[in-house]
């Protein structure tokens, strides 16, 4: 596989008719935790996006992945805008990619604000949520009867645990994270609470086993663009066929997650009531998810991905709380 640079970019795109080389610029675009990515900006304003999936994790370099991630991502994508294509539009447009280079070349969505950071200033609209919720419900229900199909070219297992064992065992387990003394006895206290390392442990085991729909994997705020009031889903290199409540959770926690320093309640609870209006789940989908939420909210405050919103030792022992009931919820 050869490594793009910044140099050869635009060259390397012109090669493959995406836009002219000659005064393109190039720079870095997004958090690039996983992949190389940058924004390629050519003479005439055209704007695109160049992901590269290399074998050592772009800003975690002592973690290796298969760098068929990208593949997934890609496949992501072509399957629903076959079976979906009306929801499909909340994915950015591929133009190009080159499955040898593990390359993928979108169109750049930009300008749009995070959804974290809307919710956080507390600016998101309900309807960004309930088209997100929507989107999450169409797909899931539509790839339900192709799961047994689709499963064998989504066989993401790398990727899967990965994320997985930083969700539901290493925050749970004796480690060396860098959490205050106060906040980690607080979570012993937490995890020492009837039935809840119970209850992670069997969401765990739904996670790795189940096989019901094409699932994302990775919907949290920080992946959703909003243009206006539509959202823009990016980064499906954990794409699985799995339990589509771990979608509808990963979402609905980094909504929740925003009450510990929410100025109006009332704002977060209408963009919750949005996501799941919008995806409109069975009871038993939604008492799951909400269980999803309460662990992926755990390890936000006290695994090694820690949110900035819970930076301060006061937020992460609210996050604590908040996941904690979440986990007991019916």
């Amino acid at each position: 596989m050869i490594a793009l640079d910044d140099a050869g970019l635009p060259a390397w795109l012109e090669a493959h008719g995406v836009l002219r080389a000659a005064g393109a610029r190039v720079e870095p675009a997004g958090d690039g935790n996983i992949n190389w990515v940058r924004r390629v900006t050519g003479a005439d304003g055209a704007r695109v996006i160049v992901k590269q999936a290399r074998p050592a994790l772009e800003r975690f370099p002592q973690y290796r992945v298969d760098t068929m991630r990208i593949v997934f991502e890609a496949r992501y994508g072509a399957v629903l805008r076959r079976i979906v294509p009306g929801q499909a539009r909340v994915l950015p447009k591929v133009l190009l990619f080159d499955e040898p280079t593990r390359a993928l070349v979108m169109e750049d969505v930009s300008p749009a604000e995070r959804l974290d950071s809307l919710l956080d200033s507390g600016r998101a609209e309900p309807a960004t949520l309930f088209a997100l919720g929507e989107f999450l419900g169409a797909v899931h229900r539509a790839t339900a009867a192709e799961a047994p199909l689709l499963a064998p070219d989504f066989a993401n297992d790398e990727m899967r645990k990965l994320h997985g064992e930083h969700i539901f065992t290493l925050p749970f387990a004796p480690n060396d994270f860098p959490i205050e003394p106060r906040l980690r006895a607080l979570a012993d206290e937490a995890l020492s609470k009837p039935r809840v390392r119970e209850v992670i442990s069997e969401l765990r085991a739904s996670y790795y086993d189940s096989r019901q729909s094409l699932v994302h994997g990775d919907v949290q705020a920080g992946n959703v663009l909003v243009q206006g009031e539509r959202p823009r889903l990016l980064d499906a290199e954990i794409a699985h066929v799995g339990d589509p409540a771990f979608d509808l959770g990963q979402a609905f926690a980094h909504v929740h997650v925003h009450r510990v320093r929410a100025r109006d309640a009332g704002a977060c609870e209408a963009c919750e009531k949005a996501l799941v209006d919008g995806y409109a789940p069975e009871r038993a989908l939604l008492a799951r998810a909400r269980r999803y939420a309460g662990v992926e909210i755990l390890r936000r405050a006290v695994g090694a991905a820690r949110l900035v919103l819970l930076g301060t030792t006061a937020r992460a022992e609210r996050a604590l709380e908040l996941g904690t009931a979440l986990l007991s919820s019916e």
